[in-house]
């Protein structure tokens, strides 16, 4: 949940709307992502000005961060929870972004892509996921920032890169694969390049075909951004937004019983559906 501007905290919520608790104070984190297990969470956490890659208990103690100084983030955990795929620049400049993989010790470091194109702001290759059977890992890779934006996927060790979505729909960094591997939601038009239109949830296959839309708000005033499925793969859990006022929503997959859980002025982002062991 965004806290103040560039300012984050990870709460959990049950997955009816109540309960919400917050986790982590001392330093600002996002973009969590639950263990297959549900004991732990992988987490970007910033600090004076570092952006690393932590892991945590799920109550948000026993912080341990994983990544040395400088800039790693946008982490999540292979199926098997041995392994985490990360964004990560090696210095400033252009071509040095990538996704990266290491143990889920923080040992093992590795490329597995290079965004290829110069930016003083992005070329990146961020929000990388594995694919449920462990094969793939989908990310977005950025062009241009804020405007020119795709989803991509490669083998684990860095083969068979392609292109799944064009560079028009401007697709949102936060996207997430079905638990039968079957689907992957994402959010198209993302920051607004066809401002008479809304943000709205699709789904695709993992090659890239069967665009079917999940939202269909239309004009801009109703938005939706991509969070995640559920644990079993019936639902979406999003963020609905109405001009100034904020929600945490769920949809079936389908597109259908789409309800709000949670409703307020304070913008819940990098929404994830974990299981608590």
């Amino acid at each position: 949940k965004e806290i103040t501007p560039d300012h984050f905290q990870l709460f959990t919520i049950a997955a009816d709307g109540t309960g919400e608790k917050q986790i982590t104070h001392a330093v600002s984190a996002q973009n969590p992502d639950w263990s297959p297990g549900g004991n732990s969470i992988v987490a970007e956490v910033e600090n004076a000005g570092s952006a690393r890659v932590a892991t945590m208990t799920a109550d948000g103690k026993k912080l341990r961060v994983l990544t040395p100084k400088g800039f790693q983030g946008q982490p999540s955990f292979s199926p098997d929870g041995n392994w985490i795929v990360y964004e990560r620049d090696l210095a400033e400049g252009a071509r040095n972004n990538g996704v990266w993989l290491m143990r889920a010790n923080g040992t093992g470091n590795r490329r597995v892509t290079r965004n290829p194109f110069p930016g003083d702001d992005c070329g990146c290759d961020t929000d990388p996921n594995f694919s449920p059977d462990g094969k793939l890992i989908t990310f977005v890779r950025i062009k241009e920032n804020h405007s020119s934006q795709a989803l991509f996927a490669v083998r684990r060790n860095g083969t068979g890169l392609r292109q799944l979505t064009p560079y028009s729909w401007e697709v949102a960094i936060k996207h997430d694969w079905s638990p039968d591997g079957k689907l992957i939601v994402l959010t198209t038009n993302a920051d607004f390049v066809h401002p008479s239109d809304s943000a709205n949830l699709v789904t695709i296959h993992p090659d890239g075909t069967g665009k079917t839309n999940i939202t269909t708000f239309k004009g801009g005033a109703m938005n939706a951004f991509a969070g995640s499925f559920s644990p079993d793969g019936t639902k979406i859990v999003f963020r609905l937004e109405s001009g100034s006022t904020y929600s945490i929503a769920v949809v079936n997959r389908d597109g259908s019983n789409l309800r709000r859980l949670t409703t307020g002025s304070t913008r819940p982002r990098f929404i994830d559906w974990g299981t608590h062991g």
